[in-house]
């Protein structure tokens, strides 16, 4: 059966609003009836694509809908992109590379999006509420949106900027109440002490947990903001998980019961030594040296730019490391007024915003257009993380020796320019 269609989808539709919702609405309502929904929701929120050179065709088609007046609709945030468009000599991107990225600013403006260049960009204001319907290219923002805010949210590609053009979007996935509850149940039985630590336990219970959504419960304290946020960008990252539950925490859910529905099933426990096997998981050969060390993944808040700062001050970063600290555009001008990058660069850190190493020009696997060729094959040693997500994605996509530790740890790495090991929890 046909998707029920509002009369204002079905106008776009006709072309009454111009070709670029039309262009949009088509393939929306093509997506919806291939996943049988029922009916479209209008959304009030949009996190979208960057456009990036590096991917064929990518700028040029954002830029083709622009040109048929495409305009956003609805409140929308702008992915990570391929280089700082600010700063990308300080990551060695190459100068072509950076005018075209610098390409995509101009899309968004004539659109309308807010261009943060970021994939925390709820930390640069866009805070959407709970029972919010929204849309989101990106993992690790849908799995926060969705778990901690109790928006409602699919981890959507391209269709996340159709979506922005016409503020509708077929009501499947986690937009509908039934798909929003609990299938595996995880009891911590360890006391992650940080980001890093909520990171590796997030990758872990992803590799579990797969496409589902995990319930967990007996942490030893509510998590922080970024905690949460480096949980469950880990979780997105192992598995296919867009929502986790934390009861009491994860709107509207209570307790266990709630999460599920019904009583929870049976639970798996969490230790102390899985934590540590995702650290055991992600390192390098014997008497490997960093090259880089890598702090802000996801995106730095600006608390973690204070505690870069409280951990850098005074220090300088040896000379054989380089030490990449990235943010978004909003959080490095607070960082700025507040006087904090002038202490992270007076320590040699290069803060950087717009991307990170993932998605920079280092990537050897991010389908990159002919044109712009390959990256040298041996340009990094080893890059050094304190992030579960970014250790994955480092290793599979710049291909190099990856070491994840702490963000202690990996400061150490960065000052002594050697491999400094978490300490293991408990000890």
């Amino acid at each position: 059966m046909a998707m029920r269609l509002p009369d204002a989808a079905k106008r776009m539709l006709d072309g009454e609003e111009g070709a670029a919702k039309r262009i949009a609405m088509q393939a929306l309502a093509k997506f919806g009836d291939a996943y049988d929904a029922a009916e479209m929701v209008s959304i009030g929120y949009a996190h979208v694509a960057a456009g990036q050179p590096l991917y064929a065709g990518d700028m040029e088609q954002l830029e083709a809908l622009a040109d048929l007046g495409a305009a956003v609709v609805v409140p929308t945030s702008v992915n990570i992109a391929n280089a700082d468009m600010r700063r990308g000599e300080l990551m060695r991107a190459p100068e072509a590379l950076i005018t075209l990225q610098r390409r995509s600013e101009a899309v968004h403006r004539r659109m309308g999006s807010h261009a943060c260049y970021t994939c925390t960009p709820y930390w640069a204001g866009h805070w959407p509420t709970w029972n919010m319907h929204m849309v989101s290219l990106e993992s690790t923002v849908t799995i926060f949106c969705n778990s901690v805010l109790g928006a409602r949210s699919n981890r959507d590609g391209y269709f996340a900027v159709y979506a922005a053009i016409t503020g509708l979007y077929p009501k499947i996935g986690y937009h509908l109440d039934e798909n929003r509850r609990g299938t595996h149940r995880f009891v911590v039985h360890a006391e992650p002490r940080d980001a890093s630590d909520f990171g590796c336990l997030g990758y872990h219970i992803g590799l579990q947990a797969r496409n589902g959504v995990p319930v967990i419960e007996g942490l030893w304290r509510r998590p922080t903001l970024d905690e949460l946020d480096a949980m469950g960008a880990a979780i997105a990252t192992s598995g296919g998980s867009a929502m986790f539950i934390v009861p009491g925490v994860t709107p509207p859910f209570a307790d266990a019961r709630a999460a599920f529905g019904a009583a929870p099933p049976e639970a798996q426990p969490v230790s102390d030594a899985d934590i540590a096997a995702v650290y055991a998981s992600f390192v390098p050969s014997p008497d490997t040296r960093p090259s880089i060390v890598h702090l802000g993944c996801p995106h730095a808040s600006m608390q973690e730019m204070r505690e870069y700062a409280a951990l850098l001050d005074g220090k300088r970063v040896h000379g054989d490391v380089e030490l990449w600290i990235t943010t978004s555009r909003v959080v490095r001008r607070m960082a700025q007024e507040a006087g904090i990058t002038d202490i992270l660069e007076r320590a040699g850190a290069k803060v950087l915003s717009d991307t990170c190493p993932i998605m920079c020009h280092m990537s050897r696997i991010m389908a990159p257009d002919p044109k712009h060729g390959l990256p040298p094959a041996a340009a990094t040693r080893c890059i050094v993380v304190d992030s579960a997500k970014q250790a994955k994605y480092v290793r599979d996509t710049v291909q190099c020796e990856t070491f994840l530790t702490g963000t202690p740890e990996a400061v150490q790495c960065a000052l002594q320019g050697r491999l400094v090991a978490r300490e293991a929890i408990g000890s």
